[in-house]
């Protein structure tokens, strides 16, 4: 059946293989393209590893909508501001925002095309090899688990401000001074003192929104609408009241900090719009895919982007940028602004949007992870299906306690910076993979594979058009890396003005010759299924350079944590290929039931 062929087989291989066998299997698994399968065809009857098809384009928009529109103006709109880009925030969002409609496109077209539960992890699995797509998963789950943390850590504090209480009154400080009479400035210096501030709300919101995914996406669906309605509501208001008294003067000096400000705001509220994706991992569940998905993904980047720029113009309107509250900056906007009646409204219509944001981000992680499972990547126990929910409710619970565990002791600074930069990852991965899948031959095609009928790289011209895109893609992240490496030297003063500038004109000039070389290649694989990426191969290039640059707007520190968690998630892939080849744990899923071809390392 397909969870067999997906790698999650009962039965266990009779022989253990050598060492070397062992490692030349995982070099070649580790290359192979895995061609999708969709689990639960809509023409098939149910099995019991099956997700339910209940959610159509209007649950899909407002799970977006839910998704997106917590996580950013009600959390990071005021860090963004206050730190970064002052009143140029705007423009920081409208960065963020145009990098992620570049790559909802691709998003939606990889959606359309494999309509399964797993986003990033199974479009990069398709075009560069499972390596690649494990590596995405793995940092697509990091971001599922941290921008759920964070939210939840944002939840908190605007319990807190709805009971007129400070926004940390609800923490509990461990191993520092405590929170006496409502001070709170001790708590802005946890990372000096060794204290650790508990967040014990967090916790239990995540725990209760766990509890309602396990039991029905429909029913989920049915949840979000009615909370994402009620922080709608709450933002007309906040546009409405807040917009009579604006001052223009707060919006002087417009961006205090420079272009590097607002990039750098950008990198940091591109965490944002992360809601989008997650419409992808819910594929599977989708009556109509083709129809349903554009709706859902680029529907609500558009309403969210809109809002944003609304809401933006607002907060730096009503408060001066180095005044603004950076853990609840709208409730604390409208008190100092005398209009501390609005402060409970504002304070409910947040936690309504919080709350759907961190459904939105608890509902991907165990669909990603159970599509993982299917693959032998991960143990069987994460691809269960509950019989009666439908739901992956292993797979929930998991990811329920370790984004608890997380909500109770992490501040949402470092949390928002290291999701950032590993959603920029996947969304660059993402668009070079659409060069990829149209221009080389699918994975998996007869013509693919080598006399003896084992996937590998042969003479003929189908390997060498899989090459010549794949090639040309490696190549344009490359050119992409050294501008954003060059600009990045240029504004911290280092090898003068002249090297940088000559190193970053030669990388623009690489990426543009690459991208242009695309239209010497054949197109093979031409979208079939209801919407279509407009302006390849330039639209999913520019997601690629804005990723790119994005990346290098943050800081090393996140550099560094993306690098070692990247490196700790290469070594398990290489243990656990290793180990399991040498016991046979993965012949199922890469004997006959594995449909791949070698290609992209």
């Amino acid at each position: 059946d397909n969870l067999a062929h997906r790698g999650v087989g009962e039965g266990m291989p009779a022989r253990a293989i050598s060492a070397r066998d062992a490692a030349s299997r995982l070099l070649r698994r580790a290359t192979a393209r895995r061609l999708p399968v969709d689990h639960a065809p809509p023409s098939s009857p149910p099995s019991p590893s099956s997700l339910r098809k209940d959610l159509d384009a209007r649950d899909l928009l407002m799970l977006g909508v839910g998704g997106v529109i917590g996580g950013g103006v009600f959390v990071l709109t005021g860090a963004a501001a206050h730190d970064h880009a002052g009143p140029a925030v705007l423009i920081s969002y409208l960065v963020a925002s145009a990098t992620s409609a570049v790559t909802g496109l691709c998003y939606t077209e990889f959606a359309c095309e494999a309509p399964v539960a797993g986003s990033s992890y199974v479009y990069v699995s398709m075009c560069f090899g499972e390596f690649a797509g494990f590596l995405c998963g793995c940092n697509l789950g990091l971001e599922l688990t941290i921008s759920a943390a964070a939210v939840a850590r944002g939840w908190t504090s605007y319990v807190a401000t709805l009971f007129r209480a400070p926004p940390d009154a609800l923490r509990v400080r461990v191993g520092g001074p405590s929170l006496r009479g409502g001070d709170t400035s001790d708590y802005a210096s946890d990372a000096s003192s060794g204290g650790v501030a508990l967040d014990l709300p967090a916790a239990f919101v995540v725990a209760f929104i766990t509890c309602v995914l396990v039991c029905g996406m429909k029913d989920t669906a049915r949840f979000n609408t009615v909370v994402t309605a009620v922080s709608l509501a709450v933002i007309a208001f906040v546009l409405i009241a807040g917009g009579a008294v604006v001052d223009a003067d707060n919006w002087r000096p417009f961006a205090p900090n420079g272009v590097d400000g607002v990039l750098t705001g950008a990198s940091v509220v591109f965490f944002s719009f992360v809601g989008f994706d997650t419409v992808a991992t819910c594929a599977e569940e989708c009556a109509d895919p083709g129809r349903d998905l554009p709706v859902g993904i680029l529907g609500s980047l558009g309403v969210c982007a809109a809002l944003y720029a609304a809401m933006c113009l607002v907060v730096t309107g009503m408060t001066p940028y180095s005044d603004i509250d950076v853990e609840a900056p709208f409730a604390v906007a409208f008190k100092t602004r005398g209009m501390g009646w609005a402060e409970s409204v504002i304070s409910l219509g947040a936690l309504a949007a919080i709350t759907t944001a961190l459904l939105s981000s608890l509902m991907g992680q165990p669909r990603v992870y159970m599509v993982m499972a299917r693959d032998g990547l991960l143990p069987k126990w994460f691809a269960k299906v509950h019989p009666r929910f439908g739901t992956p409710a292993n797979a929930s619970a998991f990811t329920g306690v370790t984004t608890g565990a997380l909500a109770l002791v992490v501040d949402i600074e470092t949390l928002a910076e290291l999701v950032s930069i590993g959603t920029l990852a996947v969304f660059g991965s993402v668009c070079a993979s659409l060069l990829v899948w149209r221009h080389a031959p699918p994975p998996g095609a007869a013509d693919e594979r080598d006399a003896d009928g084992t996937s590998g790289y042969g003479t003929n011209g189908e390997n060498g058009a899989r090459f010549a895109a794949t090639t040309r893609a490696l190549a344009l992240v490359a050119s992409c890396v050294a501008f954003g490496a060059s600009h990045r030297a240029w504004s911290l003063g280092y090898g003068g003005n002249v090297l940088p500038t000559l190193c970053a004109v030669a990388s623009a000039i690489c990426a543009v010759c690459v991208t242009a070389s695309f239209h010497l290649l054949e197109r093979r694989n031409e979208p079939t299924k209801g919407f279509k990426t407009p302006f390849v191969p330039y639209v999913p290039a520019l997601g690629v350079a804005a990723c790119t640059q994005l990346v290098f707007s943050l800081g090393p520190p996140a550099w560094v944590r993306f690098g070692a968690y990247t490196a700790l998630c290469a070594g398990f892939y290489a243990v656990r290929g290793l180990v399991g080849d040498r016991l046979g744990w993965w012949e199922d899923s890469f004997g006959d039931g594995f449909d791949s071809a070698v290609g992209g390392a």
